[in-house]
Protein backbone atom coordinates (compact mmCIF):
# COMPACT_ATOMS: atom_id res chain seq x y z
CA UNK A 1 0.00 0.00 0.00
CA UNK A 2 1.53 3.49 -0.61
CA UNK A 3 0.52 6.65 0.03
CA UNK A 4 -1.42 9.74 -1.65
CA UNK A 5 2.03 11.48 -1.69
CA UNK A 6 4.25 8.38 -3.22
CA UNK A 7 1.26 7.62 -6.06
CA UNK A 8 1.60 11.21 -7.03
CA UNK A 9 5.19 11.57 -6.93
CA UNK A 10 5.17 7.78 -8.89
CA UNK A 11 2.77 9.38 -11.39
CA UNK A 12 5.46 12.12 -12.20
CA UNK A 13 7.73 10.16 -12.64
CA UNK A 14 6.12 8.13 -15.28
CA UNK A 15 4.96 10.82 -17.21
CA UNK A 16 8.57 11.93 -17.27
CA UNK A 17 10.08 8.78 -18.36
CA UNK A 18 7.50 7.04 -20.70
CA UNK A 19 7.54 3.85 -18.36
CA UNK A 20 4.55 2.90 -16.61
CA UNK A 21 4.50 1.12 -13.40
CA UNK A 22 8.13 2.44 -12.98
CA UNK A 23 8.32 0.98 -9.05
CA UNK A 24 7.45 -2.71 -10.61
CA UNK A 25 9.55 -2.17 -13.54
CA UNK A 26 12.54 -1.64 -11.61
CA UNK A 27 12.22 -4.20 -8.77
CA UNK A 28 10.71 -7.30 -11.31
CA UNK A 29 13.35 -6.49 -14.08
CA UNK A 30 16.44 -5.40 -12.10
CA UNK A 31 18.36 -8.19 -9.97
CA UNK A 32 18.58 -6.93 -6.51
CA UNK A 33 22.25 -6.20 -7.31
CA UNK A 34 21.48 -4.10 -10.15
CA UNK A 35 18.75 -2.21 -8.13
CA UNK A 36 21.25 -1.72 -4.85
CA UNK A 37 23.80 -1.06 -7.68
CA UNK A 38 21.42 2.24 -8.78
CA UNK A 39 20.32 3.53 -5.85
CA UNK A 40 23.84 3.93 -4.71
CA UNK A 41 24.49 5.47 -7.65
CA UNK A 42 21.73 7.82 -6.94
CA UNK A 43 23.16 8.06 -3.27
CA UNK A 44 26.78 9.03 -4.62
CA UNK A 45 25.57 11.59 -6.82
CA UNK A 46 23.10 13.31 -4.23
CA UNK A 47 26.18 13.17 -1.45
CA UNK A 48 28.59 15.31 -4.08
CA UNK A 49 26.17 18.15 -4.48
CA UNK A 50 25.46 18.58 -0.39
CA UNK A 51 27.29 20.99 1.00
CA UNK A 52 28.33 21.32 5.11
CA UNK A 53 25.87 23.86 6.00
CA UNK A 54 23.36 21.20 4.56
CA UNK A 55 24.64 18.08 6.40
CA UNK A 56 24.60 20.03 9.37
CA UNK A 57 21.43 21.62 9.49
CA UNK A 58 19.59 18.40 8.38
CA UNK A 59 21.51 16.85 11.45
CA UNK A 60 20.11 19.71 13.72
CA UNK A 61 16.32 18.85 12.35
CA UNK A 62 16.26 15.21 11.48
CA UNK A 63 14.52 12.97 14.59
CA UNK A 64 16.41 10.33 13.46
CA UNK A 65 19.76 11.61 13.87
CA UNK A 66 19.07 13.44 17.53
CA UNK A 67 21.53 12.09 19.73
CA UNK A 68 19.40 10.16 22.84
CA UNK A 69 18.93 12.25 25.47
CA UNK A 70 19.83 9.66 28.41
CA UNK A 71 23.50 8.94 29.63
CA UNK A 72 25.22 6.10 27.89
CA UNK A 73 26.65 5.24 31.24
CA UNK A 74 23.50 5.30 32.51
CA UNK A 75 22.31 2.92 30.01
CA UNK A 76 25.75 0.85 30.34
CA UNK A 77 25.09 0.26 34.34
CA UNK A 78 21.33 -0.79 33.21
CA UNK A 79 22.85 -3.51 30.60
CA UNK A 80 25.57 -4.87 33.26
CA UNK A 81 22.63 -5.42 35.47
CA UNK A 82 20.14 -6.79 33.45
CA UNK A 83 22.40 -9.57 31.91
CA UNK A 84 23.36 -10.33 35.36
CA UNK A 85 20.10 -10.73 36.88
CA UNK A 86 18.73 -12.63 33.42
CA UNK A 87 17.94 -16.58 33.85
CA UNK A 88 20.77 -18.31 33.10
CA UNK A 89 19.09 -19.85 30.39
CA UNK A 90 19.07 -16.61 28.08
CA UNK A 91 22.73 -16.31 25.65
CA UNK A 92 23.40 -12.55 25.37
CA UNK A 93 23.86 -11.73 21.96
CA UNK A 94 25.18 -8.52 20.39
CA UNK A 95 23.56 -8.29 17.46
CA UNK A 96 24.12 -5.87 14.06
CA UNK A 97 22.72 -2.72 13.07
CA UNK A 98 20.91 -3.82 10.40
CA UNK A 99 19.07 -6.72 9.38
CA UNK A 100 17.91 -8.47 5.74
CA UNK A 101 15.25 -5.96 4.02
CA UNK A 102 11.68 -7.22 4.71
CA UNK A 103 12.92 -8.83 8.44
CA UNK A 104 9.81 -6.80 9.76
CA UNK A 105 7.17 -7.44 7.44
CA UNK A 106 8.00 -10.96 6.73
CA UNK A 107 8.45 -11.87 10.39
CA UNK A 108 6.27 -9.68 11.96
CA UNK A 109 3.71 -9.06 9.65
CA UNK A 110 3.92 -5.09 10.18
CA UNK A 111 4.37 -2.74 6.99
CA UNK A 112 7.56 -2.45 6.05
CA UNK A 113 6.97 1.50 6.90
CA UNK A 114 7.72 0.57 10.11
CA UNK A 115 11.49 -0.20 9.25
CA UNK A 116 13.86 2.36 7.42
CA UNK A 117 15.48 0.87 4.29
CA UNK A 118 19.07 1.29 3.04
CA UNK A 119 20.31 1.01 -0.10
CA UNK A 120 22.08 -2.32 0.35
CA UNK A 121 18.98 -4.60 0.57
CA UNK A 122 18.87 -4.25 4.71
CA UNK A 123 16.95 -2.41 6.73
CA UNK A 124 17.44 -0.46 10.32
CA UNK A 125 16.80 -2.72 13.42
CA UNK A 126 13.61 -1.66 14.35
CA UNK A 127 12.22 -4.39 16.51
CA UNK A 128 15.09 -6.69 18.38
CA UNK A 129 12.73 -9.77 18.64
CA UNK A 130 12.01 -9.73 14.83
CA UNK A 131 15.73 -10.49 14.29
CA UNK A 132 16.46 -12.52 17.67
CA UNK A 133 14.00 -14.77 16.15
CA UNK A 134 15.83 -15.08 12.36
CA UNK A 135 18.76 -16.29 14.61
CA UNK A 136 16.79 -18.55 17.05
CA UNK A 137 14.85 -20.23 13.89
CA UNK A 138 18.62 -21.15 12.71
CA UNK A 139 19.22 -22.35 15.47
CA UNK A 140 16.11 -24.44 15.98
CA UNK A 141 16.90 -25.70 12.14
CA UNK A 142 20.40 -27.14 13.01
CA UNK A 143 18.77 -28.87 15.63
CA UNK A 144 15.75 -30.47 13.74
CA UNK A 145 18.30 -31.36 11.24
CA UNK A 146 20.29 -33.59 13.65
CA UNK A 147 16.97 -34.73 15.04
CA UNK A 148 13.82 -34.36 13.50
CA UNK A 149 11.77 -34.29 16.62
CA UNK A 150 14.27 -32.21 18.78
CA UNK A 151 13.22 -29.89 21.61
CA UNK A 152 16.24 -28.06 22.17
CA UNK A 153 14.73 -25.11 23.57
CA UNK A 154 16.73 -21.74 22.21
CA UNK A 155 16.45 -18.50 24.68
CA UNK A 156 18.34 -15.67 23.30
CA UNK A 157 18.24 -11.97 24.74
CA UNK A 158 19.92 -8.19 23.53
CA UNK A 159 20.05 -5.04 24.34
CA UNK A 160 20.12 -3.54 21.03
CA UNK A 161 19.00 0.57 20.06
CA UNK A 162 16.18 0.67 17.60
CA UNK A 163 15.29 2.95 15.04
CA UNK A 164 11.98 3.54 14.30
CA UNK A 165 10.50 5.37 11.48
CA UNK A 166 7.09 6.04 12.93
CA UNK A 167 5.80 9.81 13.98
CA UNK A 168 5.53 9.15 17.78
CA UNK A 169 2.94 11.55 19.64
CA UNK A 170 3.25 12.58 23.93
CA UNK A 171 6.15 13.55 25.95
CA UNK A 172 9.43 11.65 25.99
CA UNK A 173 8.44 10.29 22.36
CA UNK A 174 11.83 9.73 20.05
CA UNK A 175 12.62 7.93 16.67
CA UNK A 176 15.16 5.53 18.12
CA UNK A 177 15.50 3.90 21.81
CA UNK A 178 16.94 1.12 23.89
CA UNK A 179 14.88 -2.49 24.33
CA UNK A 180 15.60 -5.08 26.24
CA UNK A 181 14.55 -8.14 23.78
CA UNK A 182 13.92 -11.81 24.77
CA UNK A 183 13.29 -14.43 22.58
CA UNK A 184 12.58 -18.45 23.01
CA UNK A 185 11.58 -20.97 20.70
CA UNK A 186 10.84 -24.62 20.74
CA UNK A 187 9.32 -27.95 20.02
CA UNK A 188 5.43 -28.41 21.19
CA UNK A 189 4.57 -30.45 23.99
CA UNK A 190 1.74 -31.70 25.64
CA UNK A 191 -1.12 -29.11 25.28
CA UNK A 192 -0.18 -25.86 25.70
CA UNK A 193 2.83 -26.85 28.26
CA UNK A 194 5.44 -25.36 25.74
CA UNK A 195 3.90 -22.23 25.50
CA UNK A 196 2.81 -21.87 28.78
CA UNK A 197 6.69 -22.67 30.33
CA UNK A 198 7.91 -20.03 27.68
CA UNK A 199 5.62 -17.36 29.35
CA UNK A 200 6.25 -18.15 32.89
CA UNK A 201 10.37 -17.93 31.96
CA UNK A 202 9.62 -14.30 30.62
CA UNK A 203 7.89 -12.72 32.84
CA UNK A 204 10.36 -14.53 35.43
CA UNK A 205 12.93 -12.67 33.16
CA UNK A 206 11.17 -9.49 33.15
CA UNK A 207 10.33 -9.02 36.67
CA UNK A 208 13.65 -9.96 38.42
CA UNK A 209 15.53 -7.32 35.63
CA UNK A 210 12.96 -4.70 37.01
CA UNK A 211 13.29 -5.59 40.82
CA UNK A 212 16.99 -4.99 40.24
CA UNK A 213 16.64 -1.89 38.74
CA UNK A 214 13.59 -0.21 40.89
CA UNK A 215 13.92 -2.02 44.15
CA UNK A 216 11.44 -3.59 45.91
CA UNK A 217 8.97 -0.79 46.64
CA UNK A 218 7.81 0.12 43.23
CA UNK A 219 4.34 -1.43 42.69
CA UNK A 220 4.41 -3.71 39.39
CA UNK A 221 1.23 -4.90 37.38
CA UNK A 222 1.02 -7.60 35.05
CA UNK A 223 -1.57 -8.12 32.56
CA UNK A 224 -2.69 -11.26 31.12
CA UNK A 225 -4.55 -12.24 27.62
CA UNK A 226 -4.81 -15.25 25.72
CA UNK A 227 -5.94 -14.24 22.33
CA UNK A 228 -5.99 -18.21 21.26
CA UNK A 229 -9.18 -19.98 20.09
CA UNK A 230 -8.93 -22.28 23.62
CA UNK A 231 -9.95 -21.32 26.85
CA UNK A 232 -7.16 -21.28 28.74
CA UNK A 233 -8.25 -19.07 31.70
CA UNK A 234 -7.81 -22.40 34.32
CA UNK A 235 -3.81 -22.54 33.34
CA UNK A 236 -3.15 -18.37 33.24
CA UNK A 237 -4.07 -18.42 36.50
CA UNK A 238 -2.53 -21.52 37.66
CA UNK A 239 0.64 -19.98 36.21
CA UNK A 240 0.58 -16.68 37.76
CA UNK A 241 -0.96 -18.23 41.41
CA UNK A 242 1.51 -20.86 41.81
CA UNK A 243 5.59 -20.09 40.38
CA UNK A 244 4.81 -16.07 39.75
CA UNK A 245 3.14 -14.61 42.77
CA UNK A 246 4.85 -16.47 45.47
CA UNK A 247 8.05 -15.69 43.80
CA UNK A 248 7.22 -11.43 43.31
CA UNK A 249 6.54 -9.93 46.00
CA UNK A 250 4.53 -6.15 45.55
CA UNK A 251 2.87 -7.43 42.27
CA UNK A 252 -0.23 -8.04 41.03
CA UNK A 253 -1.21 -9.91 38.59
CA UNK A 254 -4.55 -9.38 36.27
CA UNK A 255 -6.39 -11.64 33.64
CA UNK A 256 -7.63 -9.33 30.73
CA UNK A 257 -10.36 -10.61 29.16
CA UNK A 258 -11.19 -7.23 26.95
CA UNK A 259 -7.98 -6.72 25.31
CA UNK A 260 -7.96 -5.88 21.78
CA UNK A 261 -4.68 -4.96 21.59
CA UNK A 262 -2.24 -6.97 19.72
CA UNK A 263 -4.76 -9.73 18.46
CA UNK A 264 -3.36 -11.09 15.67
CA UNK A 265 0.09 -10.02 16.03
CA UNK A 266 0.32 -12.62 19.18
CA UNK A 267 -1.28 -15.84 18.45
CA UNK A 268 -1.87 -16.87 22.37
CA UNK A 269 -0.73 -15.86 25.96
CA UNK A 270 0.50 -11.85 25.57
CA UNK A 271 1.22 -9.94 28.49
CA UNK A 272 1.97 -6.47 29.72
CA UNK A 273 3.71 -5.28 32.86
CA UNK A 274 3.32 -1.59 34.09
CA UNK A 275 5.30 -0.15 37.05
CA UNK A 276 4.14 2.52 39.13
CA UNK A 277 5.18 6.20 39.58
CA UNK A 278 3.18 8.49 41.47
CA UNK A 279 0.13 8.17 40.30
CA UNK A 280 0.69 6.92 36.77
CA UNK A 281 0.92 3.43 35.92
CA UNK A 282 3.71 3.45 33.34
CA UNK A 283 4.41 0.75 30.61
CA UNK A 284 7.43 -1.02 30.31
CA UNK A 285 7.01 -4.67 28.97
CA UNK A 286 5.18 -5.99 26.03
CA UNK A 287 5.26 -9.72 25.17
CA UNK A 288 3.71 -13.13 23.98
CA UNK A 289 3.13 -15.75 21.66
CA UNK A 290 3.67 -15.25 18.21
CA UNK A 291 4.05 -17.74 15.40
CA UNK A 292 7.18 -16.70 14.04
CA UNK A 293 9.58 -19.28 13.98
CA UNK A 294 6.81 -21.89 12.94
CA UNK A 295 6.15 -19.77 9.61
CA UNK A 296 10.23 -19.61 8.97
CA UNK A 297 10.85 -23.24 9.24
CA UNK A 298 7.19 -23.77 7.49
CA UNK A 299 6.58 -26.31 10.71
CA UNK A 300 3.62 -25.98 12.68
CA UNK A 301 5.39 -27.58 15.97
CA UNK A 302 7.34 -24.73 16.76
CA UNK A 303 6.83 -22.30 19.12
CA UNK A 304 7.49 -19.08 20.24
CA UNK A 305 7.51 -16.52 22.81
CA UNK A 306 9.25 -12.94 22.90
CA UNK A 307 9.35 -9.79 25.08
CA UNK A 308 10.57 -6.45 25.28
CA UNK A 309 11.27 -4.40 28.26
CA UNK A 310 11.74 -0.13 27.61
CA UNK A 311 15.07 0.05 29.61
CA UNK A 312 15.38 3.81 28.08
CA UNK A 313 11.77 4.58 29.62
CA UNK A 314 12.72 2.41 32.81
CA UNK A 315 15.73 4.44 33.49
CA UNK A 316 13.83 8.11 32.59
CA UNK A 317 10.81 7.30 34.53
CA UNK A 318 12.33 6.24 37.79
CA UNK A 319 15.74 7.56 37.69
CA UNK A 320 17.81 4.11 38.00
CA UNK A 321 20.06 2.62 37.70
Amino acid sequence: MTSSKTDGLLGRLERATGVRDLAGHLVERLKPSELTSLLLEVARRRARRRTPAEVLADFERDRFCRPAGLSPLVLARFEVLAFEHLPVEFEPVTLSPVTPQGTCAVVAGVSQDWAVTTSRGTEVVSDATNVLTLEAARRRRAALRADARSAEAVHLAAHHRLLRPQNFDGPGQTAHFALLALVSATRAGSGSSAELGLVELHLRAQLTVLRAIVGMDVPLRVRLSDFSAVDRGDALRALVSAPLAARFENVVFDIDRERQGGRGYYRGVAFQVYGRAGEEDVFLVDGGEVDWTARLLSNGKERTVISGLGSERLCVVFERP
